[in-house]
């Protein structure tokens, strides 16, 4: 039975119809993607040592005896080669466009990081956030991350990206009107209503841990669509605590190892979705971390409508994805 649902959030509409599950594939992907070649390997410009093949480094999180565009790094950031926006600071265009390189030997899927790393990557996230923060050209900023051919990465080392502008979508807009509007006819943040349980139309938590809430969105887009969301509803992902930032780098983790656990491997998309820099805590708006696993590629229908057609409930899911975590 197919059930269309629209995201009180969001505002997108979604046809879930488990039948399209069943329907015969004659093409598929090749496993072979995920198996780094030697050529790969040799030609890798983000590897160590191979740092005079970027733009000079903004920011790294290395080794205290190391110098700046040397090796001896754990992340780093520099400037995006072929940026979508760029720092011309008499233009109606002006953006920041940074790529964030998750780790100095050749990977290719995120999941293949430890722990440690992964608290690197967030402290490097927080940090270009913060550092743009002031620039009164710059009204929005968002941390993406593409990883594989469907999630749309050109490179195949571990990498994201962080891209500012001046210019707040309209999708994110929507989603600051919603959150706003709910916060004022109901005197609590939209964001706590989606976190609960399965009641009331929304799907409810995963797993929760001391400092967020796991969820699959009520009209989840993408088949296993899962959001990270902080429990004290923060508005800002800059204000984070290094507490936090532990405990969202450890949950992370997880949750695409057991994406992993359960799709095998995968591309997959995954944004750190934020509020334009001058929302207000008041506003109800919170930040979160929203992973899209990226089973097919986009169709007609999805690019016609705007709308998204998703063979599996959000319930089925939650339910799989906390067997899962709970081993």
């Amino acid at each position: 039975m197919s059930e269309i649902r629209t995201d009180p959030l969001t505002g997108f509409t979604t046809i879930f119809a488990p039948e399209r599950a069943r329907r015969p594939m004659k093409i598929s992907g090749n496993a072979s993607q995920y198996v780094a070649t030697q050529e790969q390997i040799s030609s890798d410009p983000f590897a160590e040592g191979k740092e005079a093949e970027t733009t000079p480094e903004l920011f790294a999180i290395r080794s205290p005896e190391t110098k700046a565009n040397q090796p001896g790094w754990n992340v780093r950031v520099v400037a995006n080669k072929y940026p979508a926006l760029t720092p011309v600071s008499d233009s109606d265009q002006y953006g920041v466009h940074e790529v964030i390189v998750e780790c100095p030997q050749f990977e290719t899927h995120a999941s293949s990081l430890d722990q440690t790393q992964f608290q690197y990557m967030f402290q490097a996230y927080r940090q270009r956030v913060a550092a743009h923060r002031d620039d009164p050209r710059l009204n929005y900023a968002l941390i993406f991350k593409n990883q594989g051919i469907l999630g749309g990465a050109s490179l195949g080392h571990v990498h994201s990206q962080f891209l500012a502008s001046h210019l707040v979508p309209q999708a994110l807009q929507q989603e600051v009107q919603a959150a706003r509007a709910h916060q004022s006819e109901h005197a609590c943040s939209l964001f706590h209503t989606i976190t609960r349980d399965s009641t009331d139309g929304f799907s409810g938590r995963v797993i929760s841990t001391k400092y967020f809430d796991i969820i699959c969105p009520f009209a989840s887009r993408f088949s296993y669509e899962t959001w990270v969301i902080p429990r004290s509803l923060k508005t800002h992902f800059d204000h984070s605590s290094d507490q936090e930032l532990n405990d969202l780098a450890c949950i992370t983790r997880r949750l695409l190892c057991s994406l992993e656990a359960l799709l095998g491997r995968h591309d997959l998309n995954y944004v750190i979705q934020m509020p334009p820099y001058d929302t207000r805590e008041q506003d109800g708006y919170a930040w979160s971390l929203r992973v899209y696993p990226r089973l097919a590629h986009l169709a007609g229908f999805e690019i016609a409508s705007n709308a998204f057609i998703n063979p599996v409930y959000p319930e089925q899911a939650v339910e799989e994805l906390k067997q899962q975590l709970h081993l």
